[in-house]
């Protein structure tokens, strides 16, 4: 059976590997550890004597009594020194362009568009009947 050139080569590939493969695994296995050479065959390790371990000591003392002051507490902040004069005429045009800016758009332009879109909403008469249930103007 003739396979694909791709295939085929993929094959030969795989093979060749894992023999590489199985060679390393069979060249490491015979390496001995370096650990150094055996002790002789009369050694025996050193015996410690039997000894008895000396008895513990343990002496409890009473804890320190701790006695906690109360707090000072911090005196308030000092309120900060108002503006010299020179310094509010200076900041006064920025002050108004400020206000102008959030008010103005506010009025001129958020509150006109609201008030139409309720309009558009709810009508001319806003949602609301007449009490005594007739048309408005008559």
């Amino acid at each position: 059976m003739k396979l694909p050139f791709g295939l085929g080569f993929a094959l030969r590939a795989a093979a060749t590997l894992a023999q590489i493969g199985s060679l390393t695994t069979l060249l490491l296995a015979g390496v001995p550890a370096a650990a150094g050479p055996p002790p002789p065959p009369d050694w025996q390790p050193d015996r410690q004597p039997d000894r008895q371990p000396a008895p513990a000591v343990v002496v409890v003392e009473p804890l320190p009594t701790v006695v906690y002051a109360q707090p000072v507490p911090f005196p308030p902040p000092a309120p900060p020194q108002p503006l010299p004069t020179a310094l509010r005429i200076a900041y006064a045009p920025f002050y108004v362009a400020g206000l102008t800016l959030r008010y103005g758009v506010y009025y001129g332009i958020v509150v006109p568009l609201e008030v139409f879109g309720r309009a558009l909403a709810y009508g001319f008469e806003g949602g609301v009947a007449d009490p005594d249930g007739k048309p408005e103007g008559k």
